[in-house]
């Protein structure tokens, strides 16, 4: 089993079944697949449930795998950081983060350039939109890519969520110590 597959078919695909069997709600409404085993990039779930959840997966994928969080600048909460990695490192293969460093060269905007109603960039700061003066670097399933994409992975990238951003650790027996879990919760208050 392979358990990362084409980025390209997400997109292929959708429009494929689309066509053939029309739009559901929820399946051929989106404009992309989720990726292999991943939870749909819309699913408010906390970092340690989404590793949790695909951990059983990579077992059975020795073709290849990779599981992915979406996380904000963490660089003033090393700590919460280092949790996170202690807990990837315990319980899955192959993990790796995603977080928004992108640039904007007409004004100096650091951060997250957003995908606007017309699946294009935009500088949330200017509102700039051209392509040439931005650089925008996405993870998608496990190579970074800067600036486009195909129409169905823009509309999956728009779609993703934080997953520390609204931590709510459901009292599930796991390889995680309760103090880890507490220190995570208290450091990503709802909201942040």
């Amino acid at each position: 089993m392979y358990g990362t597959p084409a980025e390209s078919l997400c997109y292929r695909f959708a429009k494929i079944d689309k066509k053939k069997f029309g739009e559901i709600k929820d399946v051929t409404d989106k404009g992309y697949y989720t990726n292999s085993y991943h939870v749909d990039v819309r699913e408010n779930i906390d970092a340690i449930s989404k590793l949790t959840f695909e951990s059983q997966f990579q077992k059975i994928s020795s073709g290849g795998c990779i599981s992915y969080v979406e996380i904000p600048n963490m660089q003033k909460n090393l700590p919460a950081l280092e949790t996170l990695v202690r807990f990837i490192y315990d319980n899955i293969m192959y993990a790796e983060f995603n977080t928004k460093s992108d640039y904007c060269h007409e004004c100096g905007f650091e951060g997250e350039i957003i995908i606007n109603a017309d699946m294009g960039r935009e500088c949330p700061q200017c509102h700039n939109t051209n392509q040439r003066k931005m650089n925008v670097t996405r993870r998608t399933c496990g190579y970074l890519g800067e600036n486009f994409w195909n129409l169905g992975k823009t509309k999956e990238i728009s779609k993703r969520v934080l997953h520390v951003a609204s931590l709510v650790f459901p009292m599930i027996k796991r390889k995680v110590c309760l103090r880890c879990r507490l220190f995570f919760f208290l450091k990503f208050p709802s909201g942040h």
